[in-house]
């Protein structure tokens, strides 16, 4: 192990190393290419809740207590699925440097697409006085044609456990996204980050960011968790009042839109110095 590391920019010098190494990956084009759809996707991620935001403002000022609440805007949430399944394509598409890393990221990106196609319950908006919104119901056909509740009143509910199908693939991609910062992000290839027995200043740098960025997106769903499962209802009334799940759902967008921003090497200050 380089003997300049700490906590935050270590590494596995083992676990998950790539294929082939190369001294210089970014000279490969396959990997130029995967780092100009990093940005990308880092760009989706950090956009999607200030659009969200944005929109709602414009919308009447519904600003809903999740970001997957807005699946239910009449307008945002078309925007929601496709930024959601762009996410979902790349991370599914991606073709790492490691088996592993390449069916992590498969279903980190189906999680993704459940995420967007199987929404949440609820309308987000309980306290707002008036919205638009899309809705789930039933139409019946015949003489008078008419359209009808839904049982129990479910206008916000796909399906009777949808709810849990959406939790658990929210908490798929997000546990992923968190490990991937981690563990491969902060991997060390020797052949590339190690100098005269020391990790190199770039490496140390980007490595720290990954660790920042990784504990921040497991420790917001460790705190989601603990909401959902330990609290009471008043407690998630006040919760919900001032949209503390979009914000930490936003927190973790961004740490994931950092750590691919970095890994897309948008950021000079961090990039690899030329192999001797």
């Amino acid at each position: 192990m380089p003997d300049n590391t700490n906590i935050l920019t270590t590494g596995s010098t083992r676990w998950i190393q790539p294929r082939q190494p190369e001294k210089d990956p970014l000279q490969s084009k396959n990997l130029r290419t995967q780092n100009r759809l990093a940005f990308l996707v880092g760009l989706v991620a950090l956009c999607l809740p200030i659009i969200m935001i944005l929109g709602a403002r414009l919308d009447g000022g519904c600003y809903r207590d999740s970001i997957s609440h807005y699946y239910y805007a009449q307008v945002l949430g078309s925007i929601f699925v496709g930024l959601l399944s762009f996410i979902g394509g790349f991370m599914i598409a991606y073709s790492g440097e490691h088996w592993v890393e390449d069916t992590g990221s498969f279903i980190a990106g189906v999680g993704a697409f459940f995420v967007a196609i199987f929404p949440t319950i609820g309308n987000g908006c309980e306290d707002h006085p008036g919205f638009l919104s899309r809705v789930f119901v039933q139409y019946h056909s015949g003489p008078p044609d008419r359209v009808v509740p839904m049982p129990d009143g479910s206008f916000f509910m796909l399906f009777p456990d949808v709810g849990d199908v959406h939790r658990m693939a929210a908490s798929v991609l997000f546990i992923y996204l968190g490990v991937y910062c981690l563990v491969v992000m902060r991997r060390i290839v020797p052949e590339r980050h190690v100098r005269d027995n020391r990790l190199i200043e770039s490496k140390r740098r980007r490595n720290l960011v990954y660790g920042i960025c990784g504990y921040t997106i497991l420790g917001c769903v460790t705190l989601l968790a603990c909401i959902g499962f330990l609290t009471g209802p008043e407690f998630k009334v006040w919760w919900n009042q001032w949209n503390l799940t979009f914000v930490f759902e936003t927190t973790m967008l961004w740490a994931f839109a950092l750590a691919w921003f970095t890994k897309g090497r948008q950021f000079k200050w961090m990039n690899d110095p030329a192999p001797v």
